[in-house]
């Protein structure tokens, strides 16, 4: 090689070096990170501006001391000893993190990246990049408390939980999470849990509709119904569901809340039995106290009614004997015979109230246009009425029922309503016979229907509801009341 040839070449060397030397230095100051150059003793060569941001240290501070010197005095012996270690065993972690404290006590988490550099003729280096992933591992820490806590709730709520995510179909397709309380009512294991159908806990009877409300909850989100679940011994459970949907890794998934309401259901058929039992005693005492009025009212009507129609005679006779040739003497005795009138007619009239004859023997029809033309005598009440004109074949207790809500409308127009005008309509209509009761006078207000003490009220809707029966009460301020009865017909009618 001449002179000229080894002149050349030391000098493309030395460009090249200086050139690699920029592009390192450049390379060392936009990274983000920090960076830091160092030999297999520890002593720092070269750091970045990210470095000295991230040790609040200037970079002659830094460069030509032990990297150590970046940390805690109590720790800096443990950690050099720790690198040298792995410099003497070549086993330098290429990627490793952890909580330390910087010389300043500040402590901070610090993920690094580690690169053994071989340079022939200049010696082993140490490249390392830390980064600063405090926030991530506060947040990381965060969450894990934060599922723990959830977890613990989780398992420890009274309630058995399932999380089951839906098919494309929006059916249940799968088990990802149960609780303790659902492992221990429904009598499975978590793991077997894991393996079953969700329709394996399900009454075939209940899949149609827990489909429909698992289409719901695709445009509501949640629902709240009842069903029943299947125990792994077969037994049924009643239990109130609470269902709320959610996306879990990018699928529809829906937490299952189910409540064990044995108790309550349990509770609820003692309740309803109770309450069957109390209709059918109160139908029983309805059906006692009108007999007993029938009674009354026919003794009254035949016994009284026909004692003071016997003493009316016998008295005229008598009269007519004694002062045959004297009608001074038998005018006398006309205001007793008017009195006898007036008893008899006051013994119809309470024998009529009692009990009408005419509901037994003519119908309910015909019972209403009775009660309407003497209620409208009465009380010189306009009435208008559109009754049915054909014979209307009712079972007894019904006719007595809806003649009683009808008397009962008729006291409360004449106590309470101030109207001018009444119309009155009895038609069938889709099974059911209807009774309106229409006034005009100052309206039924809401805190009167809601009155607990308005008793009368209270006993209309109560004779109508031991049939199978409603009442229905409107009122508007200034314009009148509506009263509505709709009774089912009885079969024979339909």
């Amino acid at each position: 090689m001449t002179k000229a040839e080894s002149v050349y070449q030391n000098h493309n060397s030395s460009y090249a070096n200086i050139n690699s030397e920029i592009l390192f230095d450049q390379l060392l100051e936009i990274s983000a990170d920090g960076m830091r150059l160092m030999d297999e003793k520890g002593q720092v060569l070269r750091v970045n501006g990210a470095y000295c941001k991230l040790t609040c240290k200037k970079k002659e501070e830094l460069e030509g001391r032990r990297f150590s010197d970046i940390y805690f005095k109590d720790d800096r012996s443990r950690i050099f000893d720790t690198f040298q270690g792995h410099i003497q065993n070549q086993d330098l972690p290429v990627h490793s993190e952890g909580k330390y404290c910087l010389w300043d006590g500040r402590p901070i988490w610090l993920e690094f990246s580690n690169s053994l550099l071989d340079i022939p003729g200049a010696g082993r280096f140490v490249l390392s990049i830390l980064k600063d992933i405090t926030p991530r591992k506060e947040a990381e820490f965060a969450l894990a408390a934060s599922e723990n806590r959830f977890r613990l709730l989780f398992n420890h709520a009274n309630d058995a939980v399932f999380v089951i995510s839906l098919s494309d179909d929006i059916k249940l397709d799968r088990f990802i999470e149960v609780n303790r309380a659902a492992c221990e009512s429904l009598m499975f294991s978590k793991e077997k849990f894991m393996t079953l159908n969700p329709y394996a806990i399900i009454p075939q009877e209940y899949y149609d509709s827990i489909n429909i409300k698992l289409s719901e909850l695709t445009s509501r989100k949640q629902a709240i119904f009842r069903m029943e679940s299947l125990r792994r011994d077969k037994r049924r459970i009643p239990v109130e569901i609470s269902a709320h949907l959610f996306e879990f890794k990018d699928r529809p998934t829906v937490l299952f809340i189910a409540r064990d309401i044995t108790k309550r259901a349990e509770v609820e058929q003692r309740l309803k039995n109770t309450s069957a039992q109390l209709r059918n005693l109160a139908v029983r005492q309805q059906a006692v106290r009108e007999d007993e009025r029938t009674l009354i009212a026919r003794e009254i009507h035949d016994e009284l009614g026909q004692v003071l129609t016997v003493s009316k005679i016998q008295l005229s006779l008598l009269v007519g004997r004694l002062f045959e040739d004297k009608e001074n003497m038998k005018d006398k005795f006309k205001p007793v015979m008017q009195l006898i009138d007036q008893a008899v007619d006051s013994v119809q009239q309470i024998s009529a109230k009692l009990r009408p004859g005419i509901l037994d023997e003519l119908g309910l029809a015909a019972a209403i246009e009775w009660q309407t033309k003497d209620f409208e005598e009465r009380t010189g009440i306009a009435f208008r009425s559109s009754l049915l004109k054909h014979e209307l074949i009712l079972s007894k207790d019904k006719a007595t029922a809806i003649f009683r809500i009808y008397q009962e409308a008729l006291t409360n127009v004449a106590r309470h309503a101030q109207a001018e005008r009444v119309s009155t309509f009895l038609r069938i209509e889709n099974g059911l016979l209807i009774l309106e009761v229409i006034d005009n006078g100052r309206g039924i207000t809401r805190s009167q229907l809601e009155d607990h003490r308005s008793l009368g009220i209270l006993g209309m809707k109560e004779r109508a509801m031991i049939l199978g029966g409603t009442v229905s009460i409107n009122g508007v301020p200034g314009q009148g009341t509506s009263l509505k009865v709709e009774m089912p017909l009885d079969e024979n009618m339909q």
